[in-house]
């Protein structure tokens, strides 16, 4: 019963870190912010809803629309790239796996050992990566063949990537 308690802590984090995130893009895009915030006000309800009820079929909508907001904003900013980008990515995914872990403990389930640094190292992970992709954006690089293979070589290991994790067994 002591185990529970932390678990149930997760929802309320969650819920805090999806604000967090609805507020950073009316914040960023400045002049009118009003229907980019309310993109974010609505994803919140939405997510405080379906942590509340527990509605688990809300969760992607709220988070489709936190998504969406900031997308909104980057096209009123029109950022032609935004540096926090990894890092509000990986917020975005630590919010999108606290809710789905708060959903669980609503409804008595327990994560596998290590989930909470399992998720917090591929958050990590992800926001580095990212961070190196921006980095690499920066740098000046001539096309040609090798640079066209490269990219063909990484697009086909994406898809490769995604196909093995989507396999399920029979």
């Amino acid at each position: 019963m002591i185990r529970a308690r932390p678990l149930l802590a997760v929802g309320p984090a969650a819920l805090a870190l999806a604000a967090a995130l609805a507020l950073v893009p009316p914040l960023r895009a400045g002049g009118s912010p009003g229907p980019i915030a309310g993109l974010g006000g609505a994803a919140v309800a939405l997510y405080a809803i379906s942590l509340g009820a527990p509605l688990a079929g809300a969760m992607p909508w709220a988070l489709g629309l936190l998504g969406l907001e900031y997308l909104v904003s980057l096209e009123v900013r029109a950022a032609p790239l935004d540096e926090a980008a990894p890092a509000y990515a990986a917020a975005f995914f630590l919010c999108a796996e606290l809710g789905w872990l708060g959903l669980e403990a609503r409804r008595g389930g327990r994560p596998w050992p290590g989930r909470a640094a399992a998720i917090g190292a591929v958050a990590l992970g992800g926001a580095a990566l990212g961070a190196l992709l921006l980095a690499i954006s920066a740098v000046s690089f001539a096309g040609g063949p090798v640079l066209t293979g490269l990219g063909v070589a990484a697009a086909v290991a994406v898809a490769a990537s995604l196909a093995w994790l989507g396999r399920r067994p029979a």
